[in-house]
């Protein structure tokens, strides 16, 4: 008989890290293992997945690393499921691999167990991408639709990426004057909430746009500093007129 696939958002975290490694040892790892590739695998909402996280942790089912990520010029919080949280993933394993659903196969429905599903389909599936599936289709699958599974998700990476380099150069231009002034903060809190970009994204580019703005500081006072000397003690007016436009820029 078929039945209602239900599983609350904590064991769909560790049903979906079960599938990966320990990170104790790794030194770089994927996007798959940060906050944003939990909450698009896992389908929780970005804002809310650091606080199931957080439960996680505290109940020590899952470890937190810093992570060089493939893709990423920083390093970012990645995820992994600790002794405790792959006992728990056993049994959740177990208890979803036994439910039933109904799969359509070329318009012939076929009741069938979780577990049987991906030695029915022309792709490889994860445990984790069934039962999302499963879950969204009310235990109603079609075979069809599940072997687009990776293709929808390499469309949505696609999207995400676009939708991240929009808030990147939009971040850049606001921060182009060295400072954000309470329009530019608030238009860039709105284009960040529209983009669905989390703190940690945020704080991220922020970062780099920062230091990337510090080290230019010192490239151009490295500069002001050897043309002052190149026009010694008895400047131009000109030259004056250049070095005033210096100090300004770089408000010294």
């Amino acid at each position: 008989m078929v039945e209602r696939i239900s599983l609350p958002i904590e064991d769909r975290i560790i049903l979906y890290l079960s599938d990966f490694e320990s990170l104790e040892d790794v030194y770089e790892t994927t996007m798959d293992l940060t906050q944003k590739g939990i909450s698009q695998n896992v389908d929780v909402q970005r804002k809310h997945v650091s606080r199931y996280l957080k439960k996680l942790l505290e109940a020590d089912m899952i470890c937190e690393n810093q992570c060089h990520v493939v893709g990423a010029k920083q390093r970012m919080k990645c995820y992994y499921l600790s002794w405790e949280g792959r006992k728990k993933s056993k049994d959740i394993r177990k208890t979803v691999s036994d439910k039933k659903v109904n799969l359509s196969i070329a318009g012939e429905i076929v009741e069938m167990k979780i577990s049987e599903i991906d030695g029915a389909t022309s792709v490889h599936l994860t445990l984790s991408d069934i039962v999302s599936e499963a879950m969204k289709a009310n235990g109603h699958l079609v075979k069809e639709e599940l072997e687009t599974i990776e293709e929808r998700k390499r469309k949505e990476l696609d999207d995400r990426t676009q939708k991240t380099d929009i808030y990147r150069q939009a971040l850049n231009t606001a921060w182009r004057n060295g400072v954000l002034t309470p329009s530019e903060k608030h238009l860039i809190g709105a284009l960040k909430d529209h983009l669905k970009v989390s703190d940690e994204e945020h704080d991220i580019m922020e970062n780099e746009i920062i230091n990337n703005m510090k080290y230019g500081r010192m490239e151009l006072m490295e500069l002001f500093t050897e043309i002052k000397e190149v026009i010694g003690q008895s400047p131009t007016a000109r030259e004056k007129q250049v070095l005033g436009l210096l100090k300004e820029q770089l408000k010294i």
